[in-house]
């Protein structure tokens, strides 16, 4: 034979391709039939051998006429006729000369392996028909279904693809004649399903279907088309947790479907917003979802006498659940019983207390206020009546509140834009914060926070004051033994407090971090406010790079703020209710003793030059030990 070894096609492409040997074809299913070459290569009829290179294709429809009509109104007929190379042919799904009968479990064509044939082209990579439109990765959603499962334990009822499809003369879903045509797809589906076929078609959603609703739901809306799950899977649009958002949702929630059809409106909000939809969505199982009282299949809307929750068999629907449930009952769980816009009396309690609420809390925190307030007032008339440290100069106060002005709009105007549905963010935009004011505010404040940094630049290096406050700030060796010996002082493993400097280790870590951090949002916002310019200079990673760097530095700076700085001006025991230092610049010398024993030792004793000229020490009691404030001064009064 001339096709029986590779060698005698040197030179092909595809040598191995046209080999065929005699075993092949003997066990074929053609085999045993007695058919020759030419019975299917019908072109080589008659030619004188070796024939030409180029040879007709075979005929199969020589003998499978039925099939091959079939295949030529098959979307792949379709394809193969307008000139696509990729269309499938009958020997891309049964093969060439080793072709064996479907019910062969060898057969590529085999219930179970079809699905590996199809995915051939139906794959992860999809099929490019034009090189760019995909069609959909069926096969990999299918392998996942109750479907494919079933397939692959060898259960021989599981569905197949050409269950679903069809054998040859596969169609589009927009062809009448498809078995995936929306209006066919329940009866595709009842193959298998017949009872619940008889459900769906008598229902509203299947009534609604035949009369050329299109909008209305058939087997695949619900359940999807190849990723069809059980409805005890966690991740099924069909599951009890899943069904009110995903599977009746996308419908009834919608509102051009509502009003093009009159429907009831507030049916899912008024469901989700119910003890059921709460228990459902914390994962209890057997709260009543959608299906457990309009069931899943056979739904009806109330005025059908044969739906579930029609005046003559809504109680017995109730009574699934709860055994004592009478009309009632029954009456107060409709949906507008249970929505607050729908229902007047809930509507109206609604008002009620809300303006009880506004009204009671609001006296509550007035009141709260006045007390709080008190006690902020007396401690700064008890710190201003007693001998005080001059903390922070004029020039750090207006620093510390320009800083605090730019950062707390900042974290205003950037997690609005990052959590446009919070609620404080739909409020803001009621005021008037849109998009563009939102967008200006967030840029004019980071302005103020440069202009910020660089006054603070100018203190730190051109002032002598500034100097001393930066070399005092940077960190060393006895911050480490200061936090080692502060934290067992603060679980009783030592009696000794820590007697810290002008700065603790808490204070100096707070202060480098704001460095690091307003450093790395000066630099990632410039780069998000001028991403056009920034990719002339950089690749293109850095805007997305910058993009996450931005929000999650965001993140880190408000929670230290929020855990760690707030506790030790507001929330200490020892500073509640706030500490006036951040307005005054004054410290009292008790607290001074108390929070930094070292750096006040250091003020204090002549010895160490704390009361000399230069370093700048005062009282009102020049028996204490202390002078006048100097040009720097440490301590006033």
């Amino acid at each position: 034979m001339c096709h029986s070894s590779a060698s005698m096609f040197q030179g092909t492409p595809d040598p191995q391709r046209l080999v065929v040997t005699e075993a092949e074809l003997a066990g074929s299913v053609h085999g045993p039939l007695g058919i020759s070459c030419v019975m299917c290569h019908q072109g080589l009829a008659g030619s004188s051998f070796p024939h030409a290179a180029e040879v007709a294709a075979p005929t199969c429809g020589a003998c499978h006429g039925d099939v091959e009509a079939a295949y030529d109104e098959s979307v792949h007929g379709y394809a193969l006729a307008r000139g696509n190379p990729r269309a499938p042919t009958c020997a891309s799904c049964h093969g060439r000369h080793d072709i064996l009968p479907s019910r062969d479990p060898r057969s590529p064509t085999h219930k179970v392996r079809l699905p590996g044939t199809c995915a051939t082209c139906h794959g992860t990579a999809g099929l490019l028909t034009d090189q760019i439109v995909k069609l959909p990765q069926s096969f990999t959603d299918y392998a996942q279904s109750v479907h494919g499962q079933g397939a692959e334990r060898g259960i021989a009822t599981a569905a197949s693809c050409s269950d679903c499809h069809g054998v040859h003369d596969l169609k589009g879903s927009v062809d009448p004649a498809s078995s995936i045509n929306p209006l066919n797809v329940a009866k595709t589906c009842g193959q298998c399903h017949p009872d619940i076929q008889l459900e769906y078609e008598s229902s509203i959603h299947g009534r609604a279907l035949r009369t050329g609703v299109r909008d209305s739901p058939t087997c695949t809306d619900c359940h999807g088309e190849h990723l069809i799950l059980s409805p005890h899977d966690p991740h099924a649009k069909t599951c009890a947790a899943q069904m009110a958002a995903r599977t009746c949702g996308p419908c009834h929630s919608d509102p051009v479907i509502i009003a093009k059809y009159n429907l009831e409106g507030g049916v899912v909000g008024s469901y989700e917003d119910s003890y059921h939809g709460w228990a459902t969505r914390r994962g209890c199982e057997g709260v009543a979802t959608c299906a457990s009282c309009h069931t899943a299949h056979a739904v009806l809307p109330a005025e059908d006498s044969a739906s579930t929750i029609s005046p003559a068999n809504v109680v017995a629907t109730c009574r699934q659940c709860h055994a004592d449930a009478d009309e009632k009952f029954a009456a107060s769980y409709t949906h507008a019983a249970a929505s607050i816009t729908a229902n007047p009396i809930n509507r109206m309690i609604r008002k009620i207390y809300l303006v009880a609420i506004a009204l009671i809390i609001g006296v509550m925190v007035i009141h709260n206020l006045m007390i709080m307030n008190y006690f902020m007032v007396e401690r700064r008339k008890q710190e201003e009546s007693s001998r005080w440290v001059l903390r922070f100069d004029r020039p750090q106060i207006i620093q510390h509140l320009l800083l605090t002005v730019a950062f707390v709009m900042l974290v205003i105007t950037g997690f609005a834009l990052r959590f446009p549905d919070a609620w404080w963010v739909e409020w803001l935009s009621e005021l008037g914060m849109t998009e563009q004011v939102r967008g200006d505010l967030h840029r004019i404040f980071a302005v103020v926070m440069v202009i910020t940094a660089l006054y603070h630049m100018y203190y730190i290096f051109l002032t002598k004051r500034g100097r001393r406050e930066f070399r005092s700030i940077i960190p060393t060796w006895q911050d480490l033994k200061d936090l080692y010996h502060n934290i067992r002082y603060y679980i009783w493993k030592s009696d000794k407090e820590v007697k810290f400097g002008r700065y603790d280790y808490s204070q100096k870590a707070e202060y480098w971090a704001l460095i690091w951090g307003t450093i790395l949002m000066i630099l990632t916002g410039v780069i998000l406010w001028w991403p056009q310019w920034a990719v002339k200079i950089f690749p293109s990673w850095i805007i997305p790079a910058a993009q996450t760097i931005h929000y999650y530095e965001a993140w880190l700076a408000t929670l230290a703020v929020l855990v760690w700085h707030f506790f030790f001006v507001i929330f200490h025991p020892e500073e509640y209710p706030m500490s006036w230092t951040w307005l005054t610049g004054k410290m009292s010398e008790e607290s001074v003793k108390r929070h930094h024993a070292r750096w006040y030792e250091e003020i204090r004793d002549p010895g160490e030059g704390g009361i000399s000229s230069t370093a700048g020490v005062a009282s009102a009691s020049p028996e204490a030990g202390l002078r006048p404030e100097t040009e720097t001064g440490e301590t006033v009064e």
